[in-house]
């Protein structure tokens, strides 16, 4: 296994299908609880060209980057398998395909969800506050939110 000695600087995309659900992963690193796709942002990669590569990646669905939704900070998440400090950046993207293929590495489990719907679900702290951005339950637009 890697190990970071430095914040690790990680995208997930907030994939929304044409009927407005978003698609929810689960994965070993974030033990029984839902999340979205996403990872490291690679050395000169763009934040939307890891979004992109990403999902494929994980997912195997091509999407197209809508914006930047917001910027996270977690700094030692309890609800993550390991010991680390992450810079998420949230991207919306849309999907015209709901096929998805999981890579079976890294996720083994998906469903797509409206995301007043999803609240409803055991998601990590940060994918919760995203979706609640998404679902219209957050007053802010664009936020910056430290870890708890």
């Amino acid at each position: 296994m890697r190990r970071y000695d430095y914040p690790e600087v990680v995208v997930g995309a907030m994939v929304l299908d044409r009927k407005g659900r978003v698609l929810l992963v689960r994965s070993e690193k974030w033990p029984n609880i839902y999340s979205v796709p996403g990872g490291h942002v690679e050395l000169g990669e763009s934040i939307y060209d890891a979004t992109l590569r990403e999902t494929m990646e994980e997912t195997g669905l091509k999407v197209k980057p809508v914006r930047a939704l917001n910027l996270q900070e977690a700094v030692f998440p309890k609800e993550f398998h390991r010991k680390a400090h992450f810079i998420f950046i949230d991207v919306l993207c849309r999907a015209d395909s709901t096929d998805v293929r999981l890579d079976n590495r890294e996720l083994y489990d998906y469903k797509w969800i409206k995301p007043k719907d999803s609240l409803r679900l055991r998601l990590n702290t940060y994918t919760r506050r995203a979706i609640r951005q998404l679902a219209g339950k957050s007053k802010k637009e664009w936020f910056y939110a430290e870890a708890e």
